[in-house]
């Protein structure tokens, strides 16, 4: 799967569909680039963004987009349960950790950002995070994923994940609807 970007009628739908008049100048058709990136977990969904290139860096917008309906990521879990409420969820052990991960990339949790640790090479932030995690983050991956059933449609992951910038084992719940809980499951 890779970005795509939208046809200028596509593009220019999607801009009409999600400008605010408010914000003079951000939904400009002549300076936005709209791309899509489809992901195996959700059935005729996309990640959309929204880039104005007329700001340096380019100011970026982010949505999920499935048929009609587009929903603005703001950080919090609402985008993910009104496409999940509308069925768009395919949630299989194969689709699990790829979920959670874009969930916890979209998702601000408090007291403190999650983050599921799949690649430390990748892992964004690493210039603001504690000097434990350079040396820890070599000693966790993919190897250390169990995936469980719960018996009621959902899963169990367990992994390491990044608390607050330290990487400690975790267990994530994923109800059926794809409601998420991340919790410690010891302190390192």
């Amino acid at each position: 799967m890779t970005w795509e970007k939208l046809s200028p009628d596509d593009t220019s739908y999607f801009i009409d569909a999600v400008q605010d008049d408010a914000l003079i100048g951000i939904f400009d058709h002549e300076v936005c680039e709209v791309y899509a990136y489809p992901y195996s977990f959700y059935k005729d969904a996309h990640l959309v963004t929204l880039e104005n290139m007329s700001i340096a860096p380019p100011f970026t917008l982010e949505y999920l987009k499935s048929g009609e309906e587009i929903v603005y990521l703001d950080g919090s879990p609402e985008p993910f349960k009104i496409l999940n409420e509308k069925g768009c969820l395919n949630l299989t052990s194969d689709t699990l950790i790829d979920y959670i991960e874009f969930y916890c990339r979209y998702v601000n949790q408090r007291p403190h950002n999650i983050l599921l640790l799949r690649n430390a090479d990748t892992m964004p932030y690493q210039d603001t995070i504690y000097i434990d995690f350079h040396f820890d983050k070599n000693n966790f991956g993919e190897k250390d994923f169990r995936i469980e059933e719960d018996g009621a449609g959902g899963f169990k992951l367990y992994a390491p994940f990044v608390f607050a910038g330290k990487i400690d084992p975790g267990i994530a719940r994923i109800s059926a609807n794809g409601d998420i809980d991340i919790q410690k499951t010891e302190e390192r």
